[in-house]
């Protein structure tokens, strides 16, 4: 009888365990193409935007910025089985907007998860930014929220289209042949908007503020002091400032910009838009408006002194100004980057120390494209070095020399261009730096710097 009993507990004590509820697994954040770029939402956007096709074309002019990687989460693959990276860069560009828009807790998630723990943007950051948004959109006439969003993405759609063939091609066909990427746009929206057909689905309130805005400076060349005080006084005359609302539409379009600027590498999140990105810009946007306040000269003086200060370079000194700008060329947001910049920069011999102060002083007023990305390619590129030390000294004594002798030679011309573009030298950068030592610049009719082999 004992033993019955206890025999009749054990099958008790059996069926009661399985009852028990099993543990939940921890469920880890793993983006996926649910998450990421599901082909609806690709698809949704092609139908609504159909320019975004132009983009998807081996012919496409690609800024030379960072390895591109071929991904299945890549939006290009997703819906053509191909990698395009500017269509990818674009479709990172609208998502980052629809996030920083409405997104929830997932999508900051989504946004950040591969940044640097260190610097990764914070979510009270991030609400921020939303409220500014949603402020910013308030004091618009348009109320209606989907049109609102329809005239954001042409706005960050139509500003990447001048790299596409078929936009130039519209544009040829009214006579329109501007070289500069940036003030493509702004021409095709002064004259011809129509070209683009999305363009057409706005309402007259939207295209007239689009077209507004389509003339507003590129707050880029700032940000990395491709331009000194020329570039506020560029806003002086302009008029950015007859209505504030403009300004904060622009720099809406930027912080999208910046943060899809790697989705060729990144396709689902954003390595670049971080806490200390998110400062720079802060800083890049007071020192706009400081100019009506306070003249050109002297925001730019505020600008310059308050980046140097976050990057603990010193105020004072065209030396400590051509490290600042050079750190900032190279995207450095931290003390640390910068002084090993500043190391490397010191075991360069006097002549060409000297000739890096001529070409990168504020004198220089030759307007540099893309040399940001020539830099950006040589710190980040493996075959330079193991650590950010080695590769940060040999992107001082391969790139800066080469670079500085570019720009020198270009200035000491009779009749230089107004502009160099440098988008070439970054691919090289990318893939064969040591070219650098080895060539020459040459620059051809259109101020595309190149490089020709030696003749032994």
């Amino acid at each position: 009888m004992v033993r019955f009993f206890h025999l009749t507990l054990v099958c008790i004590c059996l069926f009661l365990l399985g009852l028990k509820p099993k543990p939940k697994e921890k469920i880890f954040f793993e983006p996926n193409s649910a998450i990421g770029y599901s082909i609806v939402w690709i698809e949704k956007l092609v139908k609504d935007y159909p320019e975004i096709q132009w983009l998807a074309d081996q012919k496409v002019h690609i800024t030379q910025e960072s390895v591109g990687l071929v991904s299945d989460y890549s939006p290009s693959y997703v819906i053509y089985k191909k990698f395009y990276p500017e269509f990818d860069r674009t479709l990172l560009t609208l998502r980052s907007f629809e996030i920083f828009f409405k997104g929830k807790y997932r999508d900051y998630l989504f946004l950040t998860y591969k940044q640097d723990p260190q610097h990764r943007l914070q979510y009270a950051t991030f609400i921020e930014l939303q409220k500014f948004f949603r402020f910013t959109f308030e004091k618009l006439e348009i109320k209606r929220e989907k049109e609102i969003e329809m005239m954001m993405h042409c706005y960050i759609l139509f500003s990447d289209l001048g790299k596409t063939k078929t936009a130039r091609k519209l544009a040829g066909d009214r006579g329109i042949k501007e070289k500069n990427l940036d003030l493509f746009f702004s021409k095709i929206a002064t004259l011809c908007p129509e070209i683009f057909p999305s363009y057409n689905n706005l309402s007259k309130e939207s295209q007239k503020l689009l077209v507004r805005l389509a003339k507003q400076n590129h707050f880029g060349h700032i940000a990395h002091f491709e331009g000194g005080v020329e570039l506020f006084d560029e806003i002086e005359t302009s008029d950015f400032f007859e209505d504030p609302v403009l300004m904060d539409l622009a720099f809406i379009g930027h912080i999208c910009d910046v943060a899809g600027a790697q989705g060729h590498v990144e396709p689902c999140t954003s390595i670049n838009y971080n806490e200390k990105t998110h400062q720079l810009l802060l800083d890049v946007k007071e020192a706009c408006n400081n100019i009506p306040l306070m003249g050109p000269m002297k925001a730019w003086d505020s600008f310059l002194e308050k980046r140097a200060k976050a990057l603990e370079v010193g105020a004072e000194g065209k030396l400590n100004h051509i490290i600042l700008r050079i750190a900032s060329m190279m995207r450095f947001t931290t003390p640390y980057e910068t002084f090993l910049l500043k190391k490397a920069l010191f075991k360069l011999d006097s002549n060409e120390l000297e000739s890096i102060h001529s070409a990168f002083g504020w004198e220089n007023r030759i307007c540099v494209k893309y040399i940001p990305a020539v830099l950006l390619n040589l710190v980040h590129n493996p075959n330079l070095g193991q650590n950010l030390n080695e590769r940060i000294e040999k992107t001082v004594f391969l790139g800066l020399p080469f670079l500085a002798k570019s720009m020198n030679q270009e200035t000491a011309k009779k009749c230089p261009h107004e502009a160099l573009n440098f988008n070439p030298i970054a691919k090289i950068a990318k893939e064969n730096p040591f070219e650098l030592q080895k060539e020459f610049a040459v620059v051809d009719e259109k101020g595309i710097v190149k490089i020709e082999k030696k003749l032994i």
